[in-house]
Formats: C-alpha cells, structure tokens, sequence
C-alpha cells in the first residue's frame, strides 16, 4: 500500500534532506503496507499513524515522528492534535541523532511498526443502566481510553462482559 499524504506534498520538502528522510519513510510504508501522514511546520516534518477502532468510530492513539532535518523523536502524540512537541526526557518517546536522513527514516519506520503490532482489545460492560468501553494493550493491560469520563469513576465493573480484538 502506497503511502498517502494528502496534506503533504514532496515538493514541499524544504531541502533535500527532508525529502531523503521522507522517501526512505515512503519506501518503508510501501514495503510493509501501513498508511502515514505528512505535515510541515517551519522547523520540521511532522509524521502521523492514527490507530483506531473502526467499530467503535474512534481514535485510540496517534503515533508521532518529527525530523527536523539532524534529528527524529517518536512517540505518542497524547493529545491527538499535534498541538504540543514530544518530550524526548519521556520514557515513551525515543530521540536519535545518529545516521543519515535515511537511517534515521529506517529507526522510525521500525518504531511505528512495532507501536502499529502492538495488539489492542476493547473491553465492554453492558448493564441495564450503562455501557462501559474501555481500550487496552491486550500484551500489558495498560489502559488506553475509556468511553467517557464517568467511567474511570466506577469501581467494582468486574469482569468485562465482552472483549474484543481491535488490532
């Protein structure tokens, strides 16, 4: 699968540098058959991989690559909307400067790729008065999101009534 950028445009690469990180990073995506996003910024390249629960109509995390033409951080975007810079002193968000611009293209690629196969389950409580979603990694039960707020506030769910493989 090729990938696409709608919002991105090779010509909008600033020099050649980005443009090298870019390539190699498409090269990646066609090669193992994932989606990517694109968007400038005057300091950097900004990439994205939404990852979501079609069934459910929602985005549960999006990954994050920025390069700024010596260095890519990677990690997960928390607040979905780019609004914020990575923190690279985060224990989730990993920093490089070593390599070329398509070396440093490869270490993004392979952290998006593991971040993208890291299995998600969706767990849900239906009761007569309430339904209850919540998303986790189905490798570490680390919680991802709930339904809505009022949910983190019920204690006692019990077991889920249903899990659900979302990737």
């Amino acid at each position: 699968m090729k990938v696409i950028a709608p919002r991105f445009d090779l010509d909008e690469c600033r020099n050649g540098v980005e443009r090298e990180f870019i390539e190699a990073l498409h090269a990646c995506a066609e090669a193992h058959g994932w989606y990517a996003d694109a968007w400038p910024r005057e300091d950097r390249i900004i990439v994205t991989v939404d990852l979501a629960d079609d069934e459910s109509n929602c985005s549960l995390r999006t990954l994050r690559v920025d390069f700024d033409g010596s260095m890519m951080l990677a990690g997960p975007d928390e607040t979905h909307q780019l609004v914020s810079d990575l923190d690279p002193t985060r224990a989730d968000v990993i920093s490089t400067r070593d390599g070329s611009p398509g070396a440093l293209a490869n270490a993004a690629a392979a952290w998006l790729e593991h971040e993208m196969a890291r299995p998600i389950e969706r767990c849900e409580w239906n009761r007569a008065t309430f339904h209850h979603r919540l998303w986790r990694f189905a490798d570490t039960g680390e919680e991802l999101a709930w339904s809505d707020s009022e949910n983190r506030k019920r204690s006692g769910l019990g077991v889920p009534d249903r899990i659900v493989p979302v990737r």
